[in-house]
């Protein structure tokens, strides 16, 4: 068992009962309350926070694929850790590996660093040229392109502010805001947009509150989520726009460690096999969020603006592998 540390200001301490207990709903603590002071013990859960950032990859058994996160629990990412899963159980031949979450959620630049230094194997994200340069891409589109659709969260009762004759030049002078390590944030403001880059918070609770206070007019989200978010919101004065949709090309891959080129392969050959047995399909649409995403691109009353993507230098002409698995197959086994 590998040693675990407390870190305060002053002193570092070895804790055994953090040793066995490295859990998100329940962290022993009781064998350092005698030794620490209590203006530190106020402050435990930012200790606890730096120290599950700190935790040895060691802790998971040997062998084990760890993925990133944004957030703890199965609510997030449920798709797409289910599609690795799946893609490292159709491919024996590597040998048997255990898919697990990193225990620390994390946002995206920090999931990069965590890749980068070998602390975590895999992780999702919509691609970027420089993250492509930092990190091995699998060009799979899990999301079939839809990362870059984009409709707006805006305040209850605000649609008539929104009407449809709104053009792209308005649009771009409404103040909205973005993840500020998200490549969308920098898409929106290399098209002209007035777009505030928020920190990381808590299923973009933050996010989601400055709408509902009016400090920004909107909120842009991708089609794939935005449905999910607003039930997990539906407390606050918020709503979804009816009569916009950004566009732009936007794609999200598995990334993983510069370290793991056969994992990348690995993972690759195991889409395949999921789009030959339809798997693959059948595991998109089995998600509401991802059926209501297919009707709000298709929806003939929405205004479409289409926008330039330029921290990407390609597009992709598979990324509907849902209607068309061949192409995306073909795609996957020309780049090994």
């Amino acid at each position: 068992m590998p040693q675990v540390y407390f870190v305060t200001i002053d002193v570092l301490i070895p804790s055994q009962a953090l040793q066995n207990c490295i859990m998100w709903s329940t962290v022993l603590i009781s064998d350092i309350k005698p030794i620490v002071s209590r203006r530190f013990m106020n402050r435990w859960w930012l200790h606890l926070s730096l120290l599950l950032i700190f935790i040895s990859p060691s802790v998971f058994a040997q062998g084990d694929i760890i993925y990133t996160r944004a957030f703890p629990g199965e609510a997030y990412g449920y798709y797409h850790a289910k599609v690795l899963q799946r893609a490292i159980a159709l491919t024996p031949e590597y040998g048997e590996r255990n898919v697990v979450p990193h225990p620390q959620p994390m946002p995206q630049a920090r999931q990069i660093l965590t890749i980068r230094n070998g602390d975590a194997h895999v992780m999702w994200s919509v691609t970027t040229d420089q993250r492509e340069t930092l990190m091995i891409p699998v060009r799979f589109p899990l999301l079939q392109g839809f990362a870059g659709y984009r409709v707006f969260v805006i305040q209850q009762g605000k649609q008539s502010q929104f009407p449809h004759s709104m053009t792209h030049a308005q649009l771009r002078k409404l103040r909205s805001v973005q993840g500020n390590d998200w490549p969308d944030f920098e898409i929106l403001r290399a098209n002209g947009f007035d777009v505030h880059g928020a920190d990381w918070s808590d299923w973009f609770a933050s996010m989601f509150a400055m709408v509902q206070r009016g400090v920004v007019n909107t909120f842009p989200r991708n089609i794939i989520e935005v449905h999910n978010d607003l039930v997990r919101h539906q407390q606050r004065n918020v709503q979804l726009e009816q009569h916009h949709l950004l566009r732009y090309p936007n794609y999200e891959y598995f990334f993983v460690s510069p370290s793991s080129p056969e994992l990348a392969t690995r993972i690759r050959r195991g889409l395949i096999r999921m789009l030959e047995n339809g798997e693959m399909r059948e595991l998109f649409l089995e998600h509401d969020s991802h059926k209501k995403a297919v009707t709000l691109a298709a929806d003939p009353k929405r205004k479409v603006h289409d926008l330039v993507n330029p921290s990407l230098s390609y597009s992709l002409d598979y990324h509907r592998w849902v209607d068309d698995p061949e192409r995306a197959i073909a795609a996957l086994r020309r780049n090994p």
